[in-house]
């Protein structure tokens, strides 16, 4: 017989789920960040180029610790279109391309300058 009764155990709660945006994130990258190929890429980036390209333009040394693709496309990881950016200057560039980590594109930027007006602003 027992000493004392059974503990109530209530039902597991329910998993949550990654938010659909980093999934979506992840899932338009040709490398995940967690594989090895990437990890050796980011590596050699990183070797190559170990001071923040952006800092060392202003005149600032700062060690990099993102790799950054220059075109903004996750599916081109030639060595070209890497570079090694400090954290602040990895988030500012992100940022500015597209809302920030995890939020998609607002609009399709026009990079080569033909649909503004001479301000950088686009054509009404």
């Amino acid at each position: 017989m027992p000493a004392r009764a059974p503990k109530h155990r209530p039902h597991a709660k329910p998993v949550k789920q990654h938010a659909p945006q980093a999934r979506d994130r992840q899932a338009e990258r040709a490398l995940a960040t967690n594989s090895t190929y990437w990890l050796r890429l980011r590596a050699l980036v990183l070797a190559q180029s170990p001071l923040c390209v952006v800092c060392l333009a202003e005149g600032r040394t700062r060690a990099a610790s993102h790799v950054d693709h220059i075109d903004a496309d996750t599916s081109n990881n030639d060595l070209t279109n890497l570079q090694g950016l400090c954290r602040p200057c990895h988030s500012a560039k992100t940022a500015r391309e597209d809302g920030g980590f995890g939020n998609r594109r607002a609009r399709a930027r026009d990079w080569t300058g033909a649909g503004t007006n001479g301000e950088g602003r686009v054509k009404s």
